[in-house]
């Protein structure tokens, strides 16, 4: 009798050893068949990343530590591009003009569209055409946008000078001044910027509970005390990821707009890092030295980036 309960208890165990492992197969095979489904629709884009994204990144870490001009065969150097810009002495001006556009951008850039959004958002029954007015930017390109702003230059005829002369202020050559260069290549970086910026602030801005403005108004909190101590803080994930991506288009997104303004001039006062680049791979024909200028210039976002992303937990609040 013993013998004849241990075997059908051995035949329970093996009947459900057998439908476990059906089951798992069951499951192996609908997990292959989501793998294949999900292939079959990032498959598409995942080889355009691979042909027009990865492959070019990794190709330009090869081609850095070639000497390489396209006219002439490849020749090995190892780390001397970097070497040689490192040790460039045009790299200190380069980099601290690059420094200069960044910082004359971002932080505008950054405050601006948030001080925007909270007015649009008490703006009433005019929200919407504002809203309209000030997301114009984006519908534009970069290169026509910067096309127009190099006529409202012009020291002659330009609309800005012509508004100088009207409160007796001499005429400014905006682009081929030394001192003004700069500061009107960040004045329509800043102009083109601030649009996107705005909309991620609005939408930050709709999920902030209005019964904290309420209690903050009922403990007798002025407008700017409730910006101050109540926007402000339960918008701060809002906050530093505008810093992060407007930081990172301020640094490697300059090119179309100092091309069509100034060319990097005059004399070099707004040749940044990004044009630079441009320059020594395309017209000067110094493939290497761009992709490890390049190279560089990816490092430098990414520590800065890095920084960034340690010193958030230090201010930015996640309810």
């Amino acid at each position: 009798m013993q013998l004849s309960v241990t075997e059908s208890e051995l035949a329970g165990l093996e009947t459900s050893r057998f439908w476990r492992r059906s089951r798992n197969q069951i499951k192996e095979k609908k997990d292959w068949n989501a793998a294949l489904w999900a292939l079959l629709f990032l498959g598409p884009n995942l080889i355009l990343f691979l042909i027009f994204t990865a492959y070019p990144v990794g190709y330009g870490l090869y081609i850095s530590l070639y000497n390489y001009s396209i006219l002439k065969p490849k020749e090995w150097v190892g780390l001397e591009n970097y070497d040689t810009f490192i040790h460039d002495p045009k790299t200190p001006d380069l980099i601290w003009r690059s420094i200069y556009y960044a910082v004359g951008t971002t932080i505008p850039v950054v405050v601006l569209p948030l001080i925007v959004a909270v007015l649009l958002s008490n703006a009433g029954v005019a929200t919407r055409p504002l809203r309209m007015i000030y997301i114009l930017p984006i519908v534009t390109s970069p290169v026509a946008a910067a096309a127009v702003w190099k006529w409202l230059y012009a020291k002659d005829f330009g609309l800005i000078n012509y508004g100088l002369s009207l409160v007796g202020v001499s005429p400014v050559d905006w682009l081929y001044s030394l001192r003004w260069s700069m500061p009107a290549v960040i004045l329509m970086s800043i102009w083109l910027l601030i649009p996107f910026n705005i909309i991620l602030y609005t939408a930050g801005l709709q999920e902030v509970p209005g019964d904290l403005y309420d209690a903050a108004a009922v403990d007798g909190a002025s407008s700017f005390q409730q910006f101050r101590s109540v926007t402000v803080p339960m918008i701060t994930p809002t906050i530093f990821f505008v810093f992060l991506i407007t930081m990172i288009n301020v640094l490697v997104g300059a090119f179309d707009v100092i091309n069509v303004l100034t060319q990097g001039g005059p004399l070099q006062s707004t040749n940044v890092l990004i044009y630079d680049i441009y320059k020594n791979a395309f017209e000067n024909f110094r493939m290497g030295y761009a992709s490890a200028q390049a190279y560089a210039l990816f490092l430098a976002v990414l520590i800065i980036t890095l920084i960034n992303w340690v010193l958030q937990k230090r201010w930015v609040h996640y309810s």
